[in-house]
This record gives structure tokens, C-alpha cells and sequence, in this order.
């Protein structure tokens, strides 16, 4: 809930200024004024005084007239005066009873980005300016950062604004603009729609169900939310797995390959995590943890054998020299096959590469192809029908081979790309994996290569050693074999925390994915229904009340789509639901606005909704409508804002109408001539007092 309690205009000429102050209460607040004397002004200031200019229109014009802008004078016999200075104050108050001053400056101040608060009763009760702070408004991040007004505004009412959907795929929290247009019915544009008019220069997606969901309190849009927010920490999850994922698969990649670990997160991997992590040694895939078993076992043999001298192990030297050239010669020539292969692979992935991109231009074209020819393009089935696109002559003879065989028709052709695209995607995709595949096992041979290599190099310089020294081999090879274990095991190590950090991701999955499963369908729930059928019958009673003529009330309805009004009309034996357009006249059209209103604000007597207790209407007499209509809304408006909210309304009827229909109803504000008018206690003396 939210209350307005005073609201201040200033506006200094060089020698004169200029003032209005309206002092609002609970309950029905009637502004009463001549046209054109500034009721507006006034009302438009609350909208400006908010950082809300923006819920009239994409333009960042100031939204009130040239008084506060340009030029004021106290009447209109006198002559206008330039304005130096202006600013508007409007004093809040919510519903946990916590008071705010705003200040924004409009001509001569500082920026019109930055609305000032002071915390407490300043204008009202004249206490003293405690507590300070500065927002800055229509700029990046003032809905959502700690210093942005709109930020805080929500805070203060109280609201915890829903995360919608852009056109553009994007998110964004429902802008205040978007939702004061159900609030505040200004005079120039307001008045055009039921609903609304509601921004659309935000696109956001439905803003006009998205906002009735929002101030309704719709438990459908609680189960958008969660939805929503499952959905994007469910992407996130994805996203951390992949990222978890590719660190695996590279840790894996420097010495063999990676099986059994899925592309995405599932239930299966968060219950039962495993993976194969597999090593390419000596021409054969061997899993990780066999090998190292077999290292185990083949360094506990090293350490437990004894060294003997280098001529008693000659012969078994000499003989391990002649098995590791044949092995060198084997490796050499398998590395330079492997070297080979992927280099085939590499050429064949990129020309699935490129015949994927060949297809995908070729169904572009064709979908747009499709897309003219549904639009009455004839330009291309002209050369189908051998006529000229241009002069519209037969050409078959001339320009086009007589061929017997038919082409497929556009439907065919896509969906004959679309079948390629999904094999040369497979094939693709199966390419990649080959080639993975191919440099682990290059890595394994030239692993193997390398350690042959040096254990040949290690025994050729053991035959050139002394005989009576011991032999270095056993020693050279237990060392070799050790960091080869101590390279597995560091893979080994890495591939279990991450694991773990895998786990963890999928357990999250799995729990979101389940939450999400479980949230019911984007529909109307039995509680929402009950809201919208009250809404419904309230607009119907107060139609009835109002006069409204162009239907039967009771043949008025809410779409359950985007809550806008239908008409109910009876098609021989079927009852069918229309939009209403132009069969309402306008006088019945500004009625409906009432009732629609109004009915919305009263439903927080009965109902938790998040509206906040106000409604600003800026001429509600619009087309010419008549006076018993008027004050009929006028009675139904006082009647609902005294059950609790504040209701403010502007009008041009004469004030004895107003006092006689009003009395003892309404909090009645009356300005004979303009609302602005010169300050009596001296010229100028205010605005020295604000420059010094």
C-alpha cells in the first residue's frame, strides 16, 4: 500500500515565485480547477516526481507543461515571465508507516536524472531533514541496482517485482512503467484503452497478462516465476557441466581419452557416477586403473630385484637392444599411419564442415523462397511455368533444356535439406569423436616411441660401462616407470575432484529438472479463477450502476488470456466470446475504464493482491459524458477507497455540483483559477532563499 500526502510545485522567475501545494488525505481526493488552470500539471508531476515519464511514452521529454519549463504568469491578462527554476516534492507514505520526501528538479537544477529523498514527514509536519539519499532514474540499472529510484521504490511498496520475458529472448524485471498505467489514467492517452496503454517500446512479452498476473497476485504467475527461475539455474547447471566437463575431458586428453562421461547432466550420473578414463598402451586401449595396477607391479618387481653387473646382464642386454629396434621400427611406422589418418580425418571433418554450411544456406533460401511464394510471389514459379519473370514471354524453347524429370516442390526440398543437414550433423559430429579418438592414440604410440627410445639410448651406453660395474638399467627403468605413475595418478587425482564437482552438478540437475517437472501447467489455477470471476461481477455492478449501454453487463467477460474485456453474444445455439472494439461507444468505453479500475483496486479488500492502494484519474469526464455517470463513479470510487487506499481524481465540473454530490464523501480540493500562483509575501524572496 502506498499513500500520496502532499505534493509541492515551485517555479521561480527572475523576480517571482511561483507555488502550489496540495495536501492529499485518505479516502477520495477530488482536485477541482478550471480547464486549462494546471490540474493536470499537478497530477503529471506525481508521474514525474517518480522517474515514470517513461509509462506515457519512449520520449525523456519532461511531462508537464511549459509553466514549470518555460513561462508562467499569475493570469491570463498578464504578461508570461521566464522560468529559471522549477523542482516538484511529493511527500509518501507506506504501508509500514515509513514516510519519504522526493525532490526532482525540472528547469535549473541539477540533473533531471537524479531524484533526491529525505526520510520523514518534512513537508507536512515541517520536521527537521534527517536522513539523505540520492537515486538516479531513466539510466541503466535504476530498476535493479542499489541506486537506481526504481529499485528503491519497489522496496518501499513493498513489491518484489517478477523477472518477464523480452522479445528478444532476454529477461527483465517488470518495469514500474509497465505497471503504472493501471494506476494512473493520465489525460492525453489514458483514457484511449481498457487496459493500460501499457509501454510496449520495453518488449516485454504479454506485458498486459504479465501486469494483471502481477497486481492480481495470480498464483500462476508465482508458477511463471519458479518456472523461470528453475528454467535459468537449470541452464546455469548445464553450463558450470560443461565447462566441469571440458576441464575432464582435457586433463584426459594429455594422455588417453574420456568414456562414459555424458554431454549433459542426468539422473543416472548424479546416482551412479562413473567414468572411464582409458590410456592407448602398447597397441591397445587399457583403462586407467589397470594400468596403474600394472605399474604397480611392475615397480614393485624393479625395486625387489638385485643388481648385477653389467657383463653378467650383456647377453640380455644385447638381446633387448635388437627386440627394441624391431619395436622402434613397429612404432615408427604405426605413428606415421596414425600421422596419416588424422590428417584423412581432418580433411573429411572439414569438408562435412563446409557441406553443413552449403546446406544450411540452401534451406535458408528455400524457407525464404517458401516464405514469398505464401506471401503470392509469383516470381518464383515463373521459370517453372517457363514464362519470363520480366517481360513475361515463353522461353522454354530458348532459354530452358527440356528435361523429363520433375523437381521437388519448396515443401519437399526443405524437407529434403533437413534430413541432409541431420546426416551431415550425425556425420559430423562422429568425425570429431574419430578425431579425438586418433590423437590419443597418436599420444599412446608416441609415448611408447619415446620411452623405447630412451631405454635403447639407457642400454647402449650400459654395453660401453665397465663390466665389473652394476648395471643402471633395472635403476634407469624404475625411474622411468615411476613418473609415469606419478603422471597417471595426477590424472587420476584431477579426474576424482572433478568428479565430485560433476556429482554435485548433477544432484542440483536432477533436483531442479524434478522441481520443475512438478510445477503445474501455465494455467489459471481454481484460486485464480475465483479472483478473476469477482473481478468480473464487480465491473458488471458498477457497469450497471454507471449507465452502460452498448451491451448488456452482464454479457461483459475477462479473457483468461490477457484479462482484457469480451462481450458475450449468443450465435444460434452457442454462446461466443468477441473482442470488444468498436461496437462500444465511447462514452460506454470510458465507463468500462471505471469499472475496470476501480474493480482491480477493490479487490485487496477480499484478496491478497500487490495492488498498492492508489488510482489517479486526470479528467475521468472524458467525452462529454454525462454528470449522473460521473458522480455515480465518484460515490463508487469514495466508497472503495474508504474501505482503505487513496483514490485521486481531477475534474473540471463545477465546484457546487462537486460540494452537493460530494459532501462528507471526498477530500475536495478546490483552485479557483490557476493552481500555480505568485508567492504574496514578496517577489523573488523564496527563490534567494533556494539560490543562497
Amino acid at each position: 500500500m502506498i499513500r500520496l500526502r502532499h505534493l509541492r510545485l515551485r517555479s521561480f522567475t527572475a523576480d517571482q515565485s511561483f507555488q502550489a501545494d496540495i495536501p492529499f488525505d485518505a479516502g477520495l481526493n477530488i482536485i477541482q480547477a478550471p480547464n486549462t488552470s494546471g490540474k493536470s500539471t499537478c497530477l503529471q508531476a506525481v508521474i514525474y516526481v517518480l522517474g515514470l515519464e517513461r509509462s506515457l511514452g519512449p520520449q525523456l521529454a519532461i511531462p508537464l507543461p511549459y509553466a514549470m519549463r518555460e513561462r508562467i504568469h499569475a493570469a491570463e491578462n498578464t504578461p508570461y515571465k521566464m522560468v529559471l527554476q522549477s523542482f516538484v516534492e511529493l511527500e509518501l507514505e507506506n504501508d509500514r508507516g515509513e514516510i519519504i520526501v522526493l525532490h526532482r528538479d525540472v528547469v535549473g537544477g541539477k540533473d533531471t536524472k537524479l531524484i533526491q529523498a529525505t526520510f520523514g514527514p518534512s513537508l507536512t509536519e515541517g520536521a527537521a531533514r534527517t536522513r539523505q539519499r540520492d537515486f538516479y532514474v531513466l539510466d541503466g540499472g535504476s530498476a535493479v541496482q542499489e541506486d537506481g529510484f526504481h529499485f528503491f521504490l519497489a522496496s518501499f511498496l513493498g513489491w518484489n517485482l517478477p523477472i518477464v520475458a523480452r522479445f528478444d529472448g532476454a529477461e527483465c524485471p517488470l518495469y514500474l512503467e509497465a505497471i503504472f498505467p493501471m494506476l494512473f489514467v493520465e489525460q492525453k492517452r489514458g483514457w484511449s484503452t481498457i487496459q493500460g496503454p501499457f509501454p510496449t517500446f520495453f518488449r516485454i512479452q504479454d506485458v498486459a497478462r504479465r501486469v494483471m498476473e502481477f497486481l492480481l497476485n495470480l498464483d500462476v504467475a508465482q508458477f511463471r516465476r519458479q518456472r523461470s527461475e528453475l528454467r535459468n539455474a537449470i541452464a546455469e547447471l548445464n553450463n558450470r557441466w560443461t565447462q566441469e566437463r571440458s576441464k575432464l575431458a582435457e586433463a584426459a586428453a594429455r594422455i588417453g581419452r574420456i568414456r562414459g562421461l555424458p554431454q549433459q547432466p542426468n539422473a543416472e550420473f548424479a546416482l551412479q557416477p562413473e567414468i572411464d578414463l582409458q590410456i592407448f598402451h602398447e597397441g591397445e586401449w587399457v583403462r586407467l586403473s589397470t594400468l596403474v595396477a600394472e605399474i604397480d607391479a611392475r615397480i614393485a618387481e624393479l625395486e625387489a630385484a638385485q643388481l648385477e653387473t653389467v657383463d653378467n646382464v650383456a647377453p640380455q642386454t644385447e638381446a633387448r637392444i635388437v627386440l627394441l629396434r624391431e619395436q622402434i621400427d613397429t612404432e615408427t611406422a604405426v605413428l606415421e599411419t596414425v600421422r596419416s589418418e588424422h590428417a584423412s580425418e581432418v580433411q573429411e571433418s572439414q569438408a562435412l564442415t563446409a557441406r553443413v554450411r552449403g546446406l544450411e544456406v540452401d534451406l535458408r533460401r528455400n524457407q525464404d523462397a517458401q516464405k514469398l511464394q505464401r506471401l503470392g510471389s509469383e516470381l518464383g514459379k515463373a521459370s517453372s511455368e517457363h514464362i519470363c519473370p520480366t517481360c513475361h514471354q515463353d522461353v522454354s524453347n530458348e532459354l530452358l533444356p527440356t528435361v523429363d524429370a520433375v523437381g521437388m516442390a519448396l515443401d519437399e526440398n526443405i524437407a529434403f535439406v533437413k534430413s541432409q543437414l541431420e546426416l551431415y550433423r550425425s556425420g559430423l559430429g562422429a568425425s570429431s569423436e574419430r578425431l579425438q579418438e586418433i590423437a590419443g592414440r597418436y599420444r599412446g604410440v608416441e609415448r611408447n616411441l619415446n620411452d623405447k627410445q630412451q631405454e635403447l639410448r639407457t642400454l647402449r651406453q650400459e654395453l660401453l660401462r665397465p663390466g665389473s660395474s652394476p648395471s643402471r638399467a633395472v635403476i634407469e627403468d624404475l625411474v622411468r616407470q615411476q613418473n609415469f605413475l606419478s603422471q597417471l595418478r595426477s590424472i587420476d587425482d584431477v579426474a576424482i575432484s572433478l568428479l565430485d564437482d560433476l556429482q554435485a552438478i548433477a544432484e542440483r540437475w536432477a533436483k531442479a529438472t524434478d522441481a520443475l517437472r512438478k510445477l503445474p501447467d501455465d494455467n489459471l489455477t481454481a484460486t485464480d479463477l475465483k479472483k478473476v470471476d469477482l473481478l468480473t461481477a464487480k465491473i458488471i455492478e458498477q457497469l450497471t450502476a454507471y449507465g452502460f449501454r452498448s451491451f448488456q453487463p452482464a454479457e461483459i467477460a475477462l479473457s483468461t488470456d490477457n484479462f482484457r474485456p469480451l462481450v458475450r453474444e449468443r450465435e444460434g445455439t452457442e454462446i461466443v466470446e468477441k473482442e470488444i472494439n468498436f461496437e462500444v461507444s465511447a462514452s460506454d468505453a470510458i465507463r468500462l475504464k471505471w469499472a475496470y479500475l476501480v474493480a482491480t483496486f477493490e479487490l485487496q479488500r477480499t484478496h491478497p493482491t500487490n495492488h498498492p492502494g492508489l488510482l489517479i484519474f486526470d479528467e475521468p469526464g472524458q467525452q462529454e459524458i454525462d454528470s449522473g455517470s460521473l458522480f455515480a463513479f465518484l460515490k463508487r470510487a469514495a466508497a472503495a477507497a474508504q474501505a482503505g487506499g487513496q483514490v485521486i481524481v481531477s475534474t473540471s465540473e463545477p465546484l457546487p455540483l462537486v460540494q452537493l454530490e460530494m459532501t462528507q464523501r471526498a477530500h475536495i480540493i478546490d483552485f479557483p483559477g490557476f493552481i500555480l500562483q505568485p508567492v504574496p509575501n514578496g517577489p523573488g524572496d523564496e527563490f534567494e532563499e533556494i539560490l543562497g
